[in-house]
C-alpha cells in the first residue's frame, strides 16, 4: 500500500470546493501540507498547475486540478479509509449524488453567500484583502465588491430567485436522508463530504434564508460531517 510523502493542498480557506477536498484529505487520515492563498493573488496556483482555480493537490511529481478530480484520486491512490462505498450500486449512487451536488450547489451557495456578504462592512476587505488599511482598504473594498458582483452575476432579481431555489433544493437532500446519517450506507462518503461542504456557504448567507427550516436543517447536518471549524469561517 502507497502511503503519501509530499501531499499538498493550495487552497483558498474559506472556498467550498477546497474545504470538500480539505475534509477528505481529513477523513482519510493523509499527512499533507497546506498552501493558502489569497482570492487576488493565483500566483501560486498557475506555478503550481497552469491555471488559475483552486483546489489544486500536488502529490510529488503530480498535480491535480477539479474538487472531483481530486477526490477520486486520492480515492484511488490511498484506497486506505474507504470514501466510496465496494458494492457497485452503492458506489455508483454515490458518485451521482457527489455530481449532483456539485452541480446544483456549487454556483448556488457562493452567490448566496457573496451576496449577504457584500452587504455587511467590512466582511469582503477580511477576506479578500486583510492586510489593507486606511485608503488602500477603502478602494480594493470598493473595486473588490464590484468585482464580485460582475463574476458572479449578482442582482437582487438573482437573489430572489436563488432563495427559492435553495429551499427546494435544501428538502430535496433533506428528504433523501431521510433522517439517516448518511447518504449511502452506514458510513461517510464523497457524497457526504460534496453535500456538507457545498452547502456551508449558506452559514454565510442572509439569516432569513439560512434559519429557513429546510436549510437549516441541511446546515446542521452537515455541521456533523464537515465541523464547527468550517462554520466558523462563514458565520458573521
Amino acid at each position: 500500500m502507497r502511503y503519501p510523502s509530499s501531499l499538498k493542498l493550495i487552497q483558498i480557506p474559506f472556498s467550498h470546493t477546497c474545504i470538500k477536498v480539505r475534509r477528505a484529505l481529513e477523513m482519510k487520515g493523509l499527512a499533507h501540507e497546506i498552501q493558502d492563498i489569497s482570492p487576488v493573488d493565483r500566483s501560486a496556483v498557475f506555478a503550481a498547475s497552469g491555471q488559475g482555480l483552486v483546489p489544486v493537490l500536488v502529490d510529488g511529481g503530480r498535480t491535480i486540478t477539479d474538487s472531483t478530480a481530486i477526490l477520486l484520486y486520492l480515492e484511488e491512490t490511498y484506497p486506505q479509509r474507504p470514501l466510496l462505498p465496494e458494492e457497485p450500486a452503492q458506489r455508483a449512487e454515490c458518485l451521482l449524488l457527489e455530481d449532483w451536488s456539485n452541480a446544483i450547489l456549487t454556483a448556488l451557495t457562493r452567490r448566496l453567500a457573496y451576496w449577504h456578504t457584500l452587504s455587511v462592512p467590512g466582511t469582503l476587505e477580511r477576506l479578500f484583502f486583510p492586510g489593507s488599511r486606511g485608503l488602500r482598504r477603502w478602494i480594493e473594498g470598493r473595486l473588490g465588491r464590484r468585482a464580485v458582483r460582475k463574476r458572479f452575476g449578482l442582482s437582487a432579481d438573482r437573489n430572489s430567485r436563488d432563495e427559492v431555489e435553495v429551499r427546494r433544493v435544501a428538502q430535496l437532500a433533506m428528504n433523501r436522508l431521510g433522517g439517516r446519517p448518511y447518504l449511502v450506507g452506514e458510513a461517510p462518503t464523497l457524497a457526504d463530504i460534496a453535500l456538507a461542504a457545498l452547502s456551508a456557504p449558506l452559514w454565510a448567507a442572509a439569516p432569513h434564508v439560512r434559519d429557513d427550516p429546510p436549510v437549516r436543517a441541511l446546515l446542521e447536518w452537515g455541521r456533523e460531517i464537515v465541523g464547527d471549524e468550517v462554520v466558523s469561517l462563514y458565520r458573521d
